[in-house]
């Protein structure tokens, strides 16, 4: 573990955590294509879309959130992440645009990618600025 890596976990504690548990989740959603199609069968491509495409993202709520993948997803996440579960679809729908557009940033889906590096990249400019 590198010593950016080593300041992270001191600095983030319980959030690099539930980050973690997040991206996990995801991954477990099928990954980003599950994900849009989630948000296509639910009539909400138009939002996800817009993370992936090369413009600005439109945002989304955790009513939203609950609409995609349902209550009993979420409730399994907010176990996970330790929150409540109006906490944990805040959460996600504050962070999963951002993931998105980080993994996307040629305006489509790359074929593989890794979640985890991107969210702790994600992570890391959020919590020291880079």
């Amino acid at each position: 573990m590198g010593l950016l890596d080593q300041m992270l976990g001191m600095v983030a504690g319980d959030k690099m955590q539930q980050f973690q548990s997040v991206i996990k989740w995801i991954e477990n959603q099928g990954g980003l294509s599950g994900v849009v199609d989630k948000f296509n069968e639910q009539g909400l491509g138009g939002i996800i879309t817009s993370w992936i495409s090369e413009g600005a993202n439109l945002p989304i709520d955790g009513s939203q959130l609950m609409q995609v993948f349902g209550n009993v997803n979420i409730q399994e996440l907010a176990q996970s992440v330790g929150l409540d579960t109006q906490s944990t679809s805040d959460l996600v729908a504050k962070y999963l645009p951002q993931l998105v557009d980080s993994a996307t940033p040629n305006g489509e889906l790359p074929e593989s990618l890794d979640l985890a590096s991107i969210g702790m990249n994600l992570l890391k400019s959020k919590l020291f600025g880079q």
